[in-house]
């Protein structure tokens, strides 16, 4: 049984549960744990946290009788949520993402160890994000500018390469690591010069083969940070070795590459599409999916591919796709045994050029069909507009 308090009411032989507030600056790396000393109270309340759940039931309570507005019944980390709701849950954290692997990279462009205690809470908080819901997250982190993409592109691939760990079934231990390489991946990028990472046109064959060295460069330094175990770094220097062997540093082919870098060359690629870049335009969820499933035994691995496609979907949530009827739809749920039949929400008639009031269809049970996907802009919209649309149909 969970009680909210204020930090000032926190005392020794109280067990946390969670800490309130802007957690990125409290000096505690692990989410529960029991009160020892006054010093870890006066911590805590320097930390700027505003809250404190205690779990009632595994240390001390406040002598004072609770009311019904600060207990709360503990709630399970896989506990389902509605999508909407976590999409706000999810907005925030992508804030809280984008501060931490800022800081995180800030400390290593000024040449200090890497610190993984901040990452690994934003593991553990994209993980039970993604247990409440699998799709809120995903959906949110895709939503990014072009001056944040170094920062979120590392969110993003973290939740991609969570979700299809657990699709694989691996252990949540090698799920955890998995996130921290997503997190990690690219680090090597920033030994790189920022004037080659902004670039507009195209790199030269010296510029090309400067970029190449960042999986090195990474390694090096995830190296130094003495990691608990080696996904992070298997991941980091091998994300772009392609299964037929013409991938970099070494040329690697598919018996030698880890299913872990295999799922961070999918999830490296998905994300590095659909986002815009310096030298890139964003493609639609449904081109990148196109683009890698047609490369599928020559660059990338089939059995994580069919994991990867499993999780976001041949059309994945968002897509716009162009109906047999002459409609624009927006995906707004899958159906597992007919991912080319989706659920859609209906918003766009091309014929009239005009809105259409929002209809939901269940392709498996209509008569209408996919035609073609779609680019959102090319026809006014944004992704947000549409995520604002399709956003309460979500199941």
């Amino acid at each position: 049984m969970l009680r909210r308090i204020k930090a000032e009411q926190l005392q020794v032989g109280m067990f946390v549960a969670r800490l309130g507030g802007p957690w990125i600056n409290h000096p505690f790396w692990r989410s529960r744990f029991l009160v020892t000393s006054d010093d870890q109270v006066e911590q805590i309340r320097a930390a700027n946290v505003h809250d404190v759940w205690i779990d009632i039931l595994k240390g001390r309570n406040l002598p004072t009788p609770a009311t019904p507005e600060t207990m709360e019944t503990e709630p399970a980390d896989e506990s389902a949520s509605n999508f909407e709701e976590e999409l706000e849950l999810a907005r925030e954290l992508v804030k809280t993402g984008r501060a931490v692997i800022g800081s995180m990279f800030s400390e290593v462009r000024m040449g200090r160890a890497l610190e993984t205690n901040g990452a690994l809470l934003l593991v553990d908080s994209a993980s039970t994000s993604l247990s409440r819901h699998s799709q809120a997250l995903l959906a949110m982190a895709r939503l990014k500018a072009k001056d944040d993409y170094t920062y979120l592109h590392s969110f993003s691939v973290c939740a991609l390469m969570i979700a299809v760990g657990r699709r694989l079934k691996l252990p949540d231990a090698e799920v955890r690591e998995l996130g921290l390489a997503g997190l990690v991946h690219d680090i090597g990028k920033l030994t790189l010069p920022e004037s080659l990472l902004l670039k507009a046109g195209d790199l030269s064959p010296a510029e090309y083969e400067q970029m190449r060295r960042h999986p090195s460069a990474g390694y090096r330094i995830l190296n130094e940070a003495r990691l608990y175990t080696n996904i992070p770094l298997d991941v980091c220097v091998h994300h772009h070795e392609r299964v037929d062997g013409r991938g970099y540093p070494f040329g690697l082919h598919e018996h030698e590459i880890s299913v872990h870098a295999k799922i961070a060359a999918i999830c490296d690629t998905y994300d590095s599409l659909t986002s815009p870049r310096p030298n890139h335009q964003a493609w639609s969820p449904a081109r990148a999916m196109e683009y890698i499933a047609v490369r599928v035994d020559t660059l990338f691995d089939r059995r994580v591919f069919k994991a990867f496609a499993g999780t976001v979907g041949i059309y994945p949530l968002g897509t716009v796709l162009r109906l047999r009827s002459g409609r624009l739809a927006v995906v707004c749920g899958q159906n597992g045994n007919e991912p080319l039949r989706p659920r859609v929400m209906t918003f766009y008639s091309v014929p009239e050029s005009a809105s259409l009031p929002p209809e939901i269809i269940n392709l498996i049970e209509s008569e209408d069909s996919v035609v073609a996907f779609e680019d959102a802009k090319h026809w006014g919209f944004t992704d947000e507009q549409l995520m604002e649309m399709y956003a309460p149909h979500v199941s």
